[in-house]
């Protein structure tokens, strides 16, 4: 970890929304918040022109692949945390299903992806769900690999790296695609979203659920200072829901279904526009939630 630490390499990006580099940083008494989660520093923005929150400068890419394979289930993995275990990763899949289930016709779903599967017990579970469904997954952790291909949940792994060109040998393949606070960790959101459009079927649907931004978990049972659980250096995006649907759209996908939920946004997207958004600035609104939740 150490070594990793002291070798980090940072890249500048702007918004993907309105590819601006004009934003503010994210501030405590009046000082840039650089203090992260493990003594990880951290440099959330806020652009000027739409709201967004994300990290710049962030790690490169070569060193999140290093730090997704090498440290990332030892500091995050809820599968192997004692107090958590697989029963907490198929408690957050039951309620995915919860979810979803009024929202398509789950008989028409034969191939689900799971991006980001780690062990694979939460596709287990929705096999459970939909028997006649074939299981696939993305995953970075060699652990989590392993064991979603085992014959006890008897997944197709696909790539262990999602911004590897995996896309066009599913193409118009998959029904379901789940990412459960997966989008937040991405470093291109729209060319993850075009990979996603190209992997879903016509009639398909993809569940996402991120932190919410602006409803922010304060209270935690393990933090004294919530911020050092919220900005961390492999969240590279922050989002509301109106920054988070505007860049669904710009990928292709429109929401049937949105929800804030316990300090989080989900939805179900699918490739036909139904509704039109009109998308507003959230600038002033995240600038005036941070000044009144973090210390000045």
């Amino acid at each position: 970890m150490k070594t990793l630490m002291h070798n980090i390499k940072w890249d500048e990006v702007p918004c993907h929304i309105c590819k601006s580099t004009d934003y503010s940083s994210v501030k405590i008494k009046g000082q840039p918040l650089v203090d992260g989660q493990f003594g990880f520093s951290v440099h959330p923005v806020i652009c000027k022109s739409c709201g967004l929150v994300y990290l710049s400068p962030r790690w490169s890419k070569k060193v999140y692949n290093i730090f997704y394979q090498n440290y990332y289930d030892e500091l995050y993995r809820l599968e192997i945390k004692p107090d958590y275990g697989h029963q907490a990763v198929v408690k957050n899949m039951a309620e995915i299903w919860d979810r979803i289930k009024g929202h398509l016709e789950t008989s028409n779903i034969t191939n689900v992806l799971d991006v980001g599967c780690a062990y694979g017990f939460g596709l287990k579970h929705l096999k459970g769900q939909m028997p006649h469904i074939s299981l696939f997954g993305i995953e970075s952790s060699p652990e989590g690999q392993k064991s979603m291909q085992s014959e006890n949940v008897g997944a197709t792994l696909i790539t262990h790296d999602f911004d590897l060109p995996w896309e066009e040998n599913f193409k118009g393949k998959m029904d379901l695609i789940i990412l459960r606070h997966v989008f937040e960790h991405v470093l291109d959101p729209l060319d993850t979203l075009k990979k996603l459009n190209t992997a879903l079927s016509p009639n398909g649907a993809i569940y996402f659920a991120v932190p919410d931004i602006v409803n922010v978990r304060t209270e935690l049972r393990d933090y004294d200072d919530w911020w050092e659980y919220i900005f961390r250096p492999v969240h590279t995006y922050y989002y509301s829901k109106e920054t988070f649907i505007k860049t669904l759209e710009m990928g292709g996908l429109y929401p049937i279904k949105t929800a804030e939920e316990k300090e989080e946004i989900w939805c179900v997207a699918k490739k036909e526009k139904t509704t039109e958004y009109s998308f507003k600035s959230v600038y002033p609104l995240q600038v005036d939630i941070f000044n009144r939740l973090l210390p000045q």
